[in-house]
């Protein structure tokens, strides 16, 4: 009789400690690269803008870009190219904002509007990174050192028929929360992109 009245007392006091427990777990989990990587896969997949948002830095991410598309357009043999490069490290900061626009309507499945004097640069620096045939099928591997995270990110270009594989750098906010910063080896997906484009034709 005793006994069956101890684990009455106990059994409330441990269902307690486990809802703490899991509880305490789960805020834990919120917190990691490795949650924010899954956010931004759902985000991409469900088409979830706010969700996208909260999760990837889009400032950060089209100025670390840009300034890697520049700095590789410059040194094409194409005058064109250089050309382009030179216009958009002069108005970079519009062509962020018309990028963050142009990702917004892709997302919400809008009309991009009237075009204006950023739609060049953008369909430049789209047609530079082939994005417009790129999806997103997997992130993976996620590694943190330092306060810094890197998501294996791996992205199908339905025009080459090849798999690419992005590194992007995770890093926390101002509310401790992660978000994407930039690709890593952007450069380096350039060139790769450039050399399945020549194998191909």
């Amino acid at each position: 009789m005793a006994l069956s009245s101890l684990w009455k007392k106990l059994i409330p006091a441990l269902v307690v400690l486990l809802a703490a427990a899991g509880g305490f777990y789960y805020f834990y989990w919120m917190h990691t690269p490795q949650y924010a990587a899954g956010e931004i896969y759902q985000a991409v997949t469900k088409k979830d803008y706010q969700l996208f948002l909260e999760r990837v830095d889009l400032e950060k991410v089209y100025s670390a870009a840009l300034d890697d598309l520049t700095d590789e357009a410059l040194q094409s043999d194409t005058r064109d190219h250089r050309l382009a490069a030179g216009l958009m490290r002069t108005l970079k900061k519009p062509l962020i904002d018309a990028l963050i626009h142009e990702t917004e309507t892709q997302f919400r499945a809008a009309h991009s509007g009237n075009p204006t004097l950023m739609t060049p640069l953008v369909d430049t620096a789209k047609a530079y990174v082939g994005s417009a045939a790129l999806s997103l099928t997997d992130i993976f591997d996620v590694e943190e050192k330092d306060g810094i995270a890197t998501a294996s990110v791996k992205l199908h270009d339905d025009e080459l028929n090849h798999d690419f594989t992005w590194k992007v750098r995770l890093e926390k906010d101002v509310n401790g929360d992660w978000t994407a910063t930039r690709v890593e080896n952007l450069k380096e997906y350039l060139q790769q992109r450039k050399d399945v484009l020549q194998s191909q034709f």
